[in-house]
């Protein structure tokens, strides 16, 4: 009985010794022992079975004389924890001679077809690259590979549009005061040409494209000091000149702008009339076969005019009658008054 009992005391001495020893206890020194895995390596296609007591894949590769390339491939996350039965397949990365626009180097490259060499060369290098072969074809250490470069831009052609102005006639305000209601802003044309780069020389040029950008019509509210300037409907009716016939015609008005002739300033037949005058005051458009060009006239509610411009919605008895503003043109509209062709 006294043997029995000395027998626990020394056990339980024991024991308190390794706690104070390793104060985590008992359980936790048997747990710190490294546990062995089984894993397969599959090295560039040769199988081998191995015991390891590696943490991560890195580690195993390590024990294994291994070193990682950036290049190489591998089929698991070097930091993962090794578990058993891991399959760890590793492709060597190999030397390939490149040559790029007749630059030749030596660099390591993974495993796989053309088109993948040349995904990762583009990828690593920032470039597009053109290859002159099967890209499907594998590639293998020491080969030989010629790519060349290819690169586009666009090159643009732009031409400033002027904005016209559009003064509205106000009479409450004192003559000669001018109030801005909206500031023009000029239009753009722009014409893009894409320049196609081949080993940085330049290889083709293709029309890409024609954009335009309205000009935005400058808006003016005033009470002009004449309004005969500015375009106003006034009557220059008289009684003492001479005419050779009386006609009642269909009148309309235009102005220079683009809305009524498709012309902007800058284009050479801005504000040039079929006859090649230039527009003002008294410029009317007739149907030649109706009213020959260089008429002198008298237009009611318009004053002395000359047929020196044309139209192709103006045939017969019509007339269109210049004007400086659109807005004069907007009211006037479209009317029947009488036309005095004068003698000559």
């Amino acid at each position: 009985m006294v043997r029995m009992l000395r027998a626990a005391v020394f056990a339980l001495a024991a024991l308190l010794v390794i706690t104070v020893i390793h104060p985590f206890g008992v359980a936790d020194t048997f747990a710190a022992q490294p546990v062995s895995n089984s894993i397969t390596l599959v090295y560039d296609g040769t199988i081998t079975e191995h015991t390891t007591t590696a943490r991560t894949i890195l580690d195993f590769l390590q024990e294994q004389g291994i070193t990682l390339y950036p290049a190489d491939q591998l089929n698991h996350n070097p930091r993962i924890r090794v578990a058993n039965g891991f399959v760890v397949e590793l492709d060597r990365a190999f030397n390939v001679n490149v040559s790029i626009n007749g630059e030749e180097e030596e660099r390591i490259m993974p495993r796989g077809t053309i088109a993948e060499a040349k995904n990762y060369l583009e990828e690593a290098l920032g470039l597009t690259l053109l290859f002159d072969g099967d890209l499907q074809e594998d590639i293998y250490e020491e080969d030989y590979l010629a790519f060349t470069t290819w690169r586009s831009r666009i090159e643009a052609d732009i031409t400033k549009v002027p904005y016209e102005t559009n003064y509205i006639i106000n009479p409450y305000l004192d003559r000669g005061t001018e109030i801005v209601l909206r500031e023009g802003e000029l239009g753009e044309n722009r014409l893009e040409t894409e320049i196609i780069y081949i080993r940085e020389l330049e290889y083709s040029r293709e029309f890409a494209g024609e954009f335009f950008t309205e000009p935005v019509t400058r808006i003016v509210e005033t009470y002009p000091e004449s309004t005969f300037a500015l375009g106003a409907l006034a009557d220059t009716s008289c009684n003492t000149f001479r005419y050779a016939r009386r006609i009642v015609m269909e009148a309309t008005a235009y102005t220079a702008g683009f809305s009524c002739t498709g012309k902007r300033p800058g284009h050479p037949a801005y504000r040039i009339t079929r006859s090649g005058r230039e527009v003002e005051h008294g410029i009317v458009a007739v149907d030649p076969a109706f009213i020959p060009l260089g008429t002198k006239l008298y237009v009611e509610g318009y004053g002395f005019a000359i047929a020196a411009d044309t139209g192709s919605a103006i045939r017969g008895y019509k007339i269109d009658l210049f004007m400086e503003y659109i807005g004069d043109a907007l009211r006037f509209g479209r009317r029947n008054v009488v036309v005095f062709v004068l003698e000559q």
